[in-house]
């Protein structure tokens, strides 16, 4: 392994380990304070196109471990993931925050 992998796996641990801090105190908030009324769980389709099936495999096992998040279905012919989040109002939103904190450091780690 090169260096640059083996740092890049080290932040990746650590943006993972404050991933699923953050959301297991967003869900304790969400479940503790806020009217089932203003909850918006829904299910949502993830982009993986040019992802390795490894790639694929760790991130939907990164996704399902964060709180909040469960991947429900991964396609590896149309290089899909369906995922169910539990505040799914604003579907780009939950995309973009796991591109930026899982998907682009995975990519770093295993350099595909």
């Amino acid at each position: 392994m090169r260096i640059k992998q083996i740092v890049a796996g080290i932040v990746l641990l650590a943006v993972f380990i404050k991933e699923v801090i953050v959301a297991n105190l967003q869900l304790a908030y969400a479940v503790l304070f806020v009217r089932n009324s203003h909850l918006t769980p829904g299910f949502l389709n993830y982009n993986l196109r040019g992802c390795s099936n490894l790639e694929m495999l760790i991130l939907s096992h990164m996704i399902t471990l964060t709180p909040g998040t469960t991947s429900v279905y991964l396609c590896t012919e149309k290089q899909e993931l369906t995922i169910h989040a539990f505040n799914a109002k604003d579907p780009e939103s939950v995309r973009s925050s796991i591109q930026k904190t899982l998907h682009y450091p995975l990519k770093r780690v295993l350099l595909s």
